[in-house]
């Protein structure tokens, strides 16, 4: 929908400017050319063997180093856990080198891994235990693989250059390499909505012509040879960065302006354009990456914002144009990383020239040093003012909050918020103050409306955590989320990446979840609570909910901080209690084995009309002393044990009735859950599972549920028979 919005803007300018029927029809062709492209089926990666593979270039991290590699005119990136040998660039190697791809993503957030892999040109990833089981011998450098050995020169000059942590930094602000900034500090960037800042883009290629233009134009150089030794310096920078996406972006703009120049041209619009179009032609998938939508939606917005500011003196255009890109990607930013930043303007106004006057500079300076020598008395000088900014950054970051979250917006709200955004930017620029207040309500306004959860009281949702439980259940009316179980850490070990980073934070963050009112964990078997501690660290939280009479609680406490510490709440002192208007029972079975499945919390929540059933691994032992004690009925019963038939006995199903049956169940999993005799004893039930379905969103709003999946049937509603309502329900 929003791709067709774009479009009707372009032919509808393109009448005003009274363009042909040709131009017309040429428009609408390209239109649906891409519409083609990108509604058509993705190429598949095909998982395979490599037998042999060519060392194109390093992938730098601060403690380590690995490869991009090319087999058949594919490229893959190669991780070598030893580390025990180097690889020289160049080298060819053969031996047995299995190609791994990211799963197919089965919850309903953004980040999918194969869809990176085709934004940067990669057909997939090799892990090796230790790289020197490969045979290799050296093979003559190709025109880029000496670029690359360059570039590893002077990489390790600049390491080898001071002992100061700085180096790194000096390195991400002139190479690129991002692999080099902390997770801690690229998160403190991004809350200060300065990260564009410290990753190469127009900024610095701007200031990097500037500087050589203006030395050589103090040794009396004419102009037109000076601009050929700076088309001459951006080539070989881009060269340098190995083709980086933002590089090329603002190098090939910088160079055909330079071009156009010799002939007293400036088509700025039509090299920038030119510039996103080779850009798609060599990568479609490129159109994706938040990065080129940044790129080019500030670069069209400034262009054409430039006749209206352009004879404002120097440090006001710099103000205009920051507050121009800010307000330019907000929608952007919103659509790609679901936040919206409070402080990000300001921030922006006081750092972009802190970078422009004093940091770029310093980097530049120190470069050339490098030649030379860098004196001690430099050295500690560099680490004195990256140590304070970076500190001022931390520092900030953490005064307060800068970043909330926004869910996912629907295309209509996408569709006004871009209008609004355009014509905030010229009022701004037009000093119209009623009517940049006008749109900053209405802004807002829009925002708010889209972030209501319409005919919708709760929402439960079962996440794809592979082998493992994740529940969340939301209160919509009353702002309030409770996770039941968090996954396990073993299930992800691409990259290192923990499994909630994968799945359930970001889905979090997707639905506008900020802060996790109730942690409740059901046993500590690792498939039901490896991923709290990560929560913890990512998440604010107020209660975590336990038995901690569970064999395995000791042991676990050492792993908590002893802040966390405080947030623990035993299960066992509750009988029942509620967040929001979520109503828990607690279901105790006194006197239960000592084992952690069978010290499962098990809960019966209500939800409106409907009730849940959370029976995490009891096995049927317990399920028989529930039985006994309690009444069961429930409208969907949380299937123990991920469908194990050391759970979910004959007479437990048929105590609990349940209309819906849950399985979160890994795919392909080794233990063949769900087993066939539970599937046989669920026959009168509807049964959704993981394996089957991917994540499963339940809708509930009084007497309605509606369900969705990642995976199958569209949406589907059913109504409640509340005269079978089981008895105590709470009121």
């Amino acid at each position: 929908m929003t791709g067709l919005f774009f479009y009707a803007i372009l032919l509808y300018s393109s009448y005003l400017k009274g363009r042909s029927l040709w131009f017309k029809i040429s428009l609408s062709l390209s239109a649906a050319a891409a519409a083609f492209i990108y509604s058509g089926e993705a190429p598949d990666f095909s998982p395979s063997t490599l037998s042999h593979i060519v060392i194109e270039d390093y992938k730098y991290y601060t403690d380590s180093l690995h490869y991009i590699v090319t087999s058949d005119d594919r490229t893959y990136e190669m991780y070598d856990e030893a580390g025990s040998v180097a690889l020289r660039i160049g080298d060819i190697c053969t031996g047995s080198l299995p190609v791994s791809l990211p799963q197919e993503q089965r919850n309903f957030i953004k980040n999918d891994g194969q869809q990176t892999l085709r934004i940067n040109e990669l057909s997939g990833r090799i892990y090796l235990n230790d790289a020197a089981i490969l045979k290799c011998e050296s093979g003559s450098l190709t025109f880029s693989q000496k670029f690359s050995l360059i570039r590893y020169k002077y990489m390790s000059k600049v390491l080898d250059s001071s002992l100061h942590d700085y180096k790194f930094d000096i390195l991400t602000l002139s190479v690129g390499n991002k692999n080099y900034i902390s997770p801690e500090f690229f998160d403190a960037l991004q809350k200060l909505g300065i990260y564009h800042l410290y990753i190469i883009s127009g900024t610095h290629v701007a200031f990097l012509s500037a500087v050589i233009f203006g030395i050589l134009k103090f040794f009396r150089l004419p102009v037109n040879i000076i601009k050929v030794i700076i088309i001459i310096s951006l080539i070989f920078f881009l060269f340098l960065n190995f083709f980086s996406p933002s590089v090329l972006r603002a190098v090939f703009m910088g160079v055909l302006l330079l071009i156009c120049s010799f002939f007293k041209q400036k088509p700025y619009l039509a090299i920038i354009s030119l510039s996103a179009l080779i850009q798609l032609i060599i990568n479609p998938y490129v159109i994706y990456h938040a990065g080129f939508q940044l790129s080019y939606v500030t670069t069209y917005f400034i262009l054409l914002a430039r006749p209206l500011f352009m004879n404002c003196a120097n440090l006001v255009q710099l103000i205009l144009i920051t507050v121009i890109s800010e307000l330019s990607t907000l929608v952007i930013v919103l659509i790609n990383f679901n936040e919206i930043s409070i402080s990000g303007l300001i921030l922006n106004i006081f750092f972009v020239p802190l970078f422009s006057f004093i940091i770029f500079p310093s980097v530049i300076v120190y470069n050339i040093l490098l030649f030379f020598h860098v004196p001690p008395a430099i050295d500690m000088l560099y680490h004195f003012l990256y140590t304070l900014m970076k500190d001022s950054i931390y520092y900030l970051a953490g005064a307060f909050k800068h970043r909330f979250p926004v869910k996912n917006l629907p295309d209509v709200s996408i569709i006004i918020m871009l209008f609004l955004t355009y014509r905030l930017s010229v009022h701004v620029l037009a000093f119209k103050l009623k009517k940049i207040i006008s749109c900053i309500l209405v802004f807002l306004l829009v925002l708010f409306l889209s972030q209501q959860h319409l005919n919708r009281g709760f929402t439960l949702t079962m996440v794809d955590v592979g082998q493992g439980d994740a529940f969340v259940i939301q209160d919509h009316k009353n702002k309030k989320t409770v996770l039941l179980d968090t996954g396990g850490t073993y299930q992800h070990d691409e990259n290192r990446i923990n499994l909630s980073d994968k799945t359930l934070l970001p889905y979090l963050k997707e639905q506008g979840v900020d802060f996790i009112d109730v942690i409740i964990i059901s046993h500590l078997d690792l498939d039901h609570s490896g991923e709290v501690l990560n929560i913890l660290s990512k998440k604010n939280v107020g209660n975590i909910i336990m038995n901690t009479g569970d064999v395995k609680f000791d042991d676990w406490l050492k792993t908590v901080s002893y802040e966390h510490r405080g947030l623990i709440r035993n299960s066992g002192d509750m009988e029942g209690f509620s967040v929001g208007n979520i109503h828990f029972d607690h279901l105790i079975v006194p006197g239960a084995a000592p084992d952690s499945n069978e010290q499962s919390v098990v809960l019966k929540a209500h939800l409106n009309s409907f009730s849940i059933l959370f029976t995490g691994d009891i096995g049927l032992v317990t399920e028989a002393e529930l039985t006994a004690l309690y009444n069961l009925e429930s409208d969907i019963l949380k299937v123990g044990h991920h469908g194990s038939d050391t759970s979910s006995g004959e007479e437990f199903i048929n105590a609990v009735e349940p209309e819906i049956a849950l399985i979160s169940a890994g795919v392909n999993n080794r233990y063949g859950h769900p087993h066939a005799s539970v599937i046989e004893n669920l026959a009168a039930s509807r049964i959704i599972s993981t394996k089957d379905k991917g994540m499963v969103e339940f809708s509930i709003n009084h007497d309605t549920i509606c369900i969705r999946a990642k995976f199958g049937d569209s949406e589907q509603c059913l109504k409640k028979d509340t005269k079978k309502e089981p008895e105590g329900r709470p009121e």
